[in-house]
């Protein structure tokens, strides 16, 4: 088995289970990793997901397998990379939990997801020039969107290796923690994203993501588009009424 899932309350964890090769992402691992995710999106019972690998590794790489000598024209149909793609179209809020390595597509898996939890002594880096090849799931545009162009084209260039405190000082992580802490950490926050109103919450990520691919004003007018439908959710209306009456509201998830 490749993956591990379980719950708890409103909170999904999906854990990377490939010890032998320090988590490394081939084909049946992406797949599996996908599908239980797709599963979760599906529940609305669910309202939080958090990948997660292990102490030595959240992902130390991708392992394409056979891909690695094949052509360009059948790894360009493989679908090999659009398993990435298929991660950061996921609606639920992914929290990922990162100790260990995190290179190449294990680092393309932590930017592919809504929120970053690293251990401080995580090692993070793209190793792809030193290979000959590049990023190819969404390396170079996810990390440039996190850290800007100069950044970005330091670690991709130099193949430089940094810390999970360098991570969180760079905007790559969203909270940086000692390593035994990390999965605590990820379980909390998970928590308290589940403790919004999953409408809100869904609509919130969707604004965001939508923001990265449009102008300002463009943006603007679609967050504004889904403030106002919000209006029709009865979460929006249990959220109002709690507030007036210095209540706990009791989100339903519609």
């Amino acid at each position: 088995m490749s993956v591990r899932e379980e719950t708890r309350g409103h909170v999904a964890t999906v854990t990377i289970a490939r010890p032998e090769k320090r988590n490394a992402l081939d084909a049946d691992t992406l797949g599996a990793l996908v599908a239980a995710l797709d599963r979760f999106d599906a529940d609305p019972a669910v309202r939080a997901i958090v990948v997660a690998g292990d102490e030595r590794a959240f992902a130390a790489g991708a392992d394409l397998g056979d891909l690695g000598s094949a052509g360009a024209v059948d790894l360009y149909r493989s679908g090999f990379s659009e398993h990435w793609d298929a991660v950061a179209a996921i609606r639920t809020p992914l929290v990922a939990a990162v100790r260990g390595y995190a290179l190449g597509g294990g680092l393309e898996l932590a930017l592919a997801c809504d929120v970053v939890v690293i251990a401080d002594d995580a090692v993070l880096g793209f190793p792809e020039v030193r290979l000959g090849i590049l990023p190819g799931a969404g390396g170079t545009q996810r990390l440039l969107r996190a850290v800007g162009k100069a950044v970005a084209l330091d670690l991709l260039l130099t193949a430089r290796r940094i810390s999970g405190a360098d991570a969180a000082r760079l905007g790559i992580a969203s909270r940086v923690v000692p390593s035994d802490e990390v999965d605590v950490a990820a379980q909390t926050t998970a928590d308290e994203i589940a403790e919004g109103a999953p409408v809100a919450a869904g609509m919130i990520k969707a604004a965001v993501l939508a923001g990265f691919e449009m102008p300002l004003g463009a943006a603007i007018a679609h967050e504004r588009a889904l403030s106002a439908l919000i209006a029709a959710s009865a979460d929006r209306t249990e959220g109002m009424r709690a507030f007036r009456a210095r209540e706990t509201p009791t989100f339903e998830g519609r």
